[in-house]
């Protein structure tokens, strides 16, 4: 990861752990370039309220971004939608059927089918993972093994090179093979040893997923799509571009600039696992609503209530900041929350549970307000991940 990505991460992950101490009132006009009508679905798969009514322009217009897709769930119902263009060249709107690119969220569904082949016995959390992906993954200073435990958690001390960031096209097992090639002298460890501090990786959780095909048998997309996407009927959610149903709208990825916003390439990533997912704000709402019920969602179970106990555990209670099993522990005013936020070259995302609420939000923007460094672009991100919250508590 270069400097540059590192330190915008570092600002994302800092506004949406904690830094907003409460949902400020938004203000302000919003840009003339992004303001399609909302679209809203409630009541397609789930019971649902009149409850927490809101208005997400405001928090997309403070964003700068083309558009937001968002949902907030409770173990029992769920509302969803989005506002904003999907494609500002084009004029399309997003609308409730718009899968956006969830980026990092991904990592949420890598350790699920993780968590799945330990239920099966074809993984354990504590195995050697050279024996599972069929090349040597070790620390040059530690005579101790790298873990699933310690790549889903990112205290592998693993390096993100440049090399993370080539584009798809590479078979996972062949990039990530010749990435732990040189790992005797090629940069990719840290200096601290396994187990012992949280260094964010994306080749982390990526071998983590590869380690998923190798047990299972069948491409890491596949395997999602068997045993996570389709039990829960999430029927517009994919690893890449072309596992969509054929005429799915898709949110273009923009980059703002002073006079509106700049159309992005698709994304494609060599480690697509942990970033290539493509859903919309209704399909993770039904993953965050399984998760919120232990595991199970309209009688399809994906994981034991152990499992998912296990998953969102704190690992490293002492580690800052504290990672569950690929799911972090963040904060938001007085609540802690389970989940992840993403990000990529116009892409900025979020899915948070609180689980004690039995309540959680997802966010879902084509732009980059986490990339680009703006304190508060990024806060109105968290600031709508705080109102969902609420809205999805609300009596």
């Amino acid at each position: 990861m270069s400097r540059q990505r590192r330190r915008s991460r570092e600002l994302a992950v800092a506004l949406l752990a904690g830094a907003i101490a409460s949902c400020r009132a938004c203000s302000g006009d919003a840009s003339s370039e992004a303001r399609p009508a909302a679209s809203t679905a409630r009541g397609d798969d789930a019971r649902t309220s009149d409850h927490g009514a809101l208005d997400v322009e405001p928090f997309r217009a403070r964003a700068r971004v083309p558009a937001v897709g968002w949902a907030w769930v409770t173990r029992d119902e769920a509302a969803s939608g989005a506002v904003g263009a999907a494609d500002v060249e084009r004029a399309e709107a997003a609308g409730a059927a718009t899968a956006f690119e969830a980026a990092s969220i991904a990592k949420t569904i890598v350790a699920t089918c993780v968590m799945q082949l330990v239920e099966e016995g074809k993984l354990a959390l504590d195995a050697d993972v050279s024996t599972y992906v069929g090349f040597a993954v070790r620390h040059p200073r530690a005579n101790a093994p790298i873990t699933l435990r310690h790549l889903l958690t990112h205290t592998a001390s693993i390096a993100d090179r440049a090399a993370t960031r080539d584009p798809g096209g590479v078979a996972l097992g062949d990039f990530l093979g010749a990435y732990f090639a040189d790992a005797g002298g090629g940069g990719v460890f840290l200096d601290a040893l396994p187990g012992t501090s949280m260094s964010y990786s994306n080749a982390g959780p990526s071998l983590a997923a590869l380690a998923v095909e190798r047990a299972a048998g069948v491409p890491f997309a596949e395997r999602a799509r068997s045993h996570v996407l389709a039990p829960l009927g999430m029927r517009a959610t994919a690893f890449g571009l072309e596992g969509l149903p054929p005429g799915t709208p898709v949110a273009t990825p923009h980059a703002a600039r002073s006079a509106g916003f700049a159309r992005l390439p698709a994304p494609s990533h060599a480690l697509y696992p942990v970033v290539d997912l493509f859903a919309t704000p209704r399909d993770l709402a039904r993953f965050a609503r399984a998760v919120l019920r232990g595991g199970e969602l309209d009688g399809a179970r994906i994981l034991t209530k152990p499992s998912v106990d296990e998953m969102l555990r704190v690992q490293m209670p002492d580690a800052a900041p504290a990672d569950a099993l690929g799911w972090q522990v963040r904060r938001f005013g007085g609540r802690v929350v389970v989940g992840h936020e993403g990000e990529d070259a116009g892409a900025s995302t979020g899915l948070y549970l609180d689980v004690g609420a039995g309540a959680g939000a997802v966010v879902l923007a084509n732009g980059d307000a986490f990339q680009s460094g703006e304190a508060d672009r990024a806060a109105a991100l968290g600031d709508l991940v705080e109102r969902l919250l609420v809205a999805a508590t609300a009596p």
